[in-house]
């Protein structure tokens, strides 16, 4: 709701004002009366005021000079006229006053509201342009952000990524010549364990806050993709000496090291996604060349970059392999394992390999709620036994034992989670015998095919789910007839048949004795 402020000298015309004009309608409300412009500007020095509607005539301060020192206070006011017919040479001044309307004496009503609804026109555009001025400036961040990973993914929309760069400050343009660069953590799995939370947010924070000062001291544009890995889009100008000053600085304070990748040149925004999947690929090849430096992308070729994406088509079949119990399937995929190890040149380069091995197996194993380390019962910082290894056989033979107890651990959960989903399914049946139990109604309660579940239930139990439930209803008529109170048919009522000759039939065919006889030899 708008406030407004009315001025006028003559009392009688103000309190008309006031009285008169629905202001609820408009959506105002006079927030004060003067009767001076001395007395308005009083008002404004203590009321936040959007409309003064005045006398132009008035005594000593008249309303043209109440309206210019009004707008020295507050620019944003609107300013409305009221005066007589023989006054309207002062509508020129008012028009030089930038003044939202003028009304003649006497005031007629609809002409006033006409006016004054012009007015809240013209404030409501100018709230929603703040508002989304506001806005802009509040989610720049993530829309920086948003649009960064959309050209780095390759799926940039140049119509909507231009204005929202020049709305940025950002001076590229589709031709700019460009490239990329990702910031990786080294280690990240065994360097912060044992850390509290509270720490580790810390660790994270220092590292945050030194990529965006170094960021912004070098004009270098970035986006963080984890809380610990950054992307950063580079113009040609800033050469590769900024980014290895950038790893120094990034890890200061922190317990740290870092690598960066940097991907080549390119012109134009549609090209960044090339750069920064180069920049990723520089980054993997740390396996070979080392960690806490920059390495380019042309610091490899051949063997090495063919090494590494081999090594995680391996490593991805291996751990699918452990997930499943294939332990054959496991052994083939370490003894491919031990093929690229035997063409590693140095101790120290094969030690990196197993660190990377486990720090994917870990990550790997947190997809499936699981930890490398917990699960077999081991300290992280103890992984330098690895080192001390003196021969591969040595390393491979650890690995592959590690790998074999890790398949067992998640089968034997497995099968635990079975057992428990049978004995729930057994409960299901028990509650509901006297009712038509059907495989696909139990598979409807517990979420599952009937498929997959009749097999999960045949796994664990070797009967099927239709004869378990035939046997569970035999063997509690059997229990019943033991009952002098129950006739036989009652009995099996109870149990859930509804077929008498049926029931007789399956219950001698199972015990080799009519229901009848079965009770009468009790």
């Amino acid at each position: 709701m708008y406030k407004v402020l009315l001025v006028d000298d003559e009392l009688l015309d103000l309190s008309g004002l006031e009285c008169f004009m629905n202001w609820d309608e408009m959506d105002m409300e006079v927030c004060a009366a003067a009767s001076s412009g001395f007395e308005a500007l009083e008002v404004l020095e203590t009321e936040q005021v959007d409309i003064i509607v005045t006398d132009i005539k008035m005594p000593i301060m008249t309303g043209m000079e109440l309206a210019r020192r009004a707008l020295e206070l507050n620019p944003q006011l609107k300013i409305v006229f009221v005066s007589g017919y023989e006054d309207f040479q002062y509508a020129k001044q008012a028009i030089s006053l930038s003044a939202c309307g003028y009304v003649l004496k006497p005031v007629d009503d609809d002409d006033l509201r006409r006016t004054l609804m012009d007015v809240k026109g013209n404030l409501d555009k100018e709230r929603a342009q703040s508002h989304l001025e506001h806005y802009f400036s509040e989610s720049e961040p993530l829309l920086k952000r948003e649009l960064f990973i959309q050209l780095l993914d390759g799926v940039p929309d140049e119509g909507k990524a231009m204005p929202l760069l020049r709305r940025m400050g950002i001076p590229w343009h589709s031709a700019t010549p460009l490239y990329t660069a990702l910031l990786e953590p080294d280690d990240l799995a065994w360097k912060l364990n044992g850390y509290s939370e509270a720490a580790r947010a810390e660790i994270e924070q220092q590292l945050s806050l030194s990529v965006e000062q170094f960021c912004t001291g070098q004009e270098i544009q970035f986006c963080r993709l984890d809380p610990f890995h950054y992307a950063l889009i580079l113009e040609e100008r800033v050469e590769h000496e900024a980014l290895r000053e950038l790893i120094m600085c990034a890890v200061s304070g922190t317990p740290l090291s870092v690598t960066v990748g940097a991907g080549p040149l390119v012109t134009g925004l549609k090209e960044l996604h090339y750069s920064f999947r180069r920049a990723k690929e520089a980054v993997e090849l740390k396996l070979f060349l080392g960690k806490g430096k920059l390495i380019l992308h042309t610091d490899a070729r051949g063997p090495v970059t063919a090494r590494a994406k081999d090594l995680d088509d391996i490593l991805q079949a291996l751990f699918q392999a452990m997930s499943s119990y294939r332990l054959v399937a496991v052994d083939d995929c370490m003894e491919e394992l031990f093929v690229g190890v035997a063409h590693m040149e140095t101790k120290l380069e094969i030690y990196q390999l197993f660190l990377h091995v486990v720090t994917k197996l870990d990550a790997y194993l947190h997809t499936i709620n699981e930890d490398f380390y917990m699960a077999l019962g081991l300290d992280r910082k103890r992984l330098s036994i690895l080192y001390h290894f003196e021969t591969t056989q040595d390393m491979k033979s650890w690995l592959r034992r590690r790998m074999f107890e890790l398949s067992e651990h998640l089968q034997r959960k497995r099968q635990g989670k079975k057992r428990k989903l049978v004995q729930e399914i057994t409960a299901y049946i028990e509650e509901r015998l006297e009712q038509n139990v059907m495989l696909r109604d139990a598979a409807n309660h517990f979420s599952f095919s009937p498929n997959h579940l009749g097999q999960i239930f045949y796994e664990e139990t070797g009967s099927y789910f239709s004869d378990y439930v035939s046997l569970r209803r035999l063997e509690r008529v059997k229990l019943l007839l033991g009952d002098p109170k129950l006739k036989v048919y009652e009995a099996a009522q109870q149990a859930g048949y509804k077929n008498l000759s049926h029931f007789s039939k399956q219950f001698k065919d199972y015990y080799g004795i009519s229901p009848g006889d079965y009770r009468r030899h009790l």
